[in-house]
């Protein structure tokens, strides 16, 4: 596909497909592969690195020097924000959801690589967070006096230019099936602020990729996944596009950023029989989604499953496995 704007290269691309054996002969039913986005890179691990590249090449060309973005305590997209500031060498606040802003968490997971990288950290409650853009505006004001030319990221990156990122990952994906080859497989994602599902699902459009988009909620109700990929296309000038994609919200479990038992013990036998590391916010929520559907029989032997692994793995050290890995000797 042609017409990309602006990025810088960030990302280490392409990221592999590949066959999950073990884990498809444990689950039964479809064949199983995994979209290997947790290998964009160490700290930059994850698809919202993939947003950012057009997010800091947009902020480079209209010379700004520090950004802004929000996102919870454990958010990815925060992480991945100060960590690729860091390399461009720009400024970073990060406006952080907690309970309580004057007892915030200690730094831990991507909170702690967040604060590594340098940013500049704002706790804000989750009232505040409501009218995150609102919070957000008044803080570019506010470094704008005090001489900063700043760039406000929205919460994951998710609008016309992360789009961008998801489109060209679909343009990625699309080529490693076929050399596969995979004619009409399933792509499985946690989708939450939009960006990445938004991407995918142009990009299959642009495409005329046949691949059946699922995105699973990981807190999100249908009709707010909606919302928020309308009004991205809409922002982007571009009709809903016409690529097979279902939005399903029957795995929220108990909310976002919170793992049931349940959910961490389905994520941690994917991780003995993979090797991989599962974020319990997002792709193991996602994850868990998954291993449901499989069970309830919704796809067989002929079906091939992608689950596009988001990355996330550096939240995994600021959840408790300890009832559902059993004592460490």
């Amino acid at each position: 596909m042609s017409g990309y704007p602006s990025r810088i290269s960030l990302a280490a691309l392409p990221t592999p497909l590949q066959r999950l054996d073990r884990l498809s002969e444990a689950w039964g039913g479809p064949t199983l592969w995994v979209k290997r986005d947790d290998l964009t890179g160490f700290g930059l691990s994850g698809n919202k690195v993939r947003k950012l590249e057009y997010h800091l090449a947009a902020a480079r060309e209209s010379e700004c020097d520090t950004l802004i973005t929000c996102g919870a305590t454990q958010s990815n997209h925060c992480r991945a924000t100060a960590l690729a500031a860091a390399i461009v060498g720009l400024d970073c606040h990060l406006v952080l959801r907690t309970p309580d802003p004057s007892s915030p968490p200690p730094p831990q997971g991507n909170h702690l690589l967040s604060a590594l990288a340098g940013a500049t950290i704002h706790f804000v409650s989750p009232e505040q967070y409501e009218v995150k853009d609102e919070v957000m505006s008044e803080l570019a004001t506010e470094v704008a006096g005090d001489g900063a030319t700043p760039w406000v990221i929205p919460e994951g990156g998710s609008d016309m230019l992360g789009m961008w990122g998801f489109a060209m990952a679909m343009e990625e994906l699309s080529g490693q099936l076929a050399s596969v080859p995979i004619a009409d497989p399933v792509v499985w994602h946690a989708a939450s602020s939009g960006g990445t599902t938004a991407g995918l699902a142009w990009g299959a459009d642009r495409l005329s990729h046949p691949a059946r988009l699922v995105g699973s909620s990981v807190g999100e109700a249908v009709p707010q996944l909606r919302a928020r990929l309308a009004a991205i296309w809409d922002q982007a000038g571009a009709t809903e596009p016409s690529a097979d994609l279902e939005l399903i919200d029957d795995f929220v479990g108990e909310g976002y950023g919170v793992a049931t038992p349940e959910e961490l013990a389905i994520q941690a036998d994917a991780t003995a029989l993979t090797g991989l590391i599962f974020d319990p916010t997002y792709t193991g929520k996602a994850l868990y989604g998954l291993h449901q559907a499989v069970r309830a029989g919704r796809y067989g032997p002929s079906d091939h499953v992608v689950f596009w692994h988001t990355g996330g793995g550096f939240a995994v050290f600021a959840h408790e496995f300890g009832s559902v890995i059993g004592p460490v000797s």
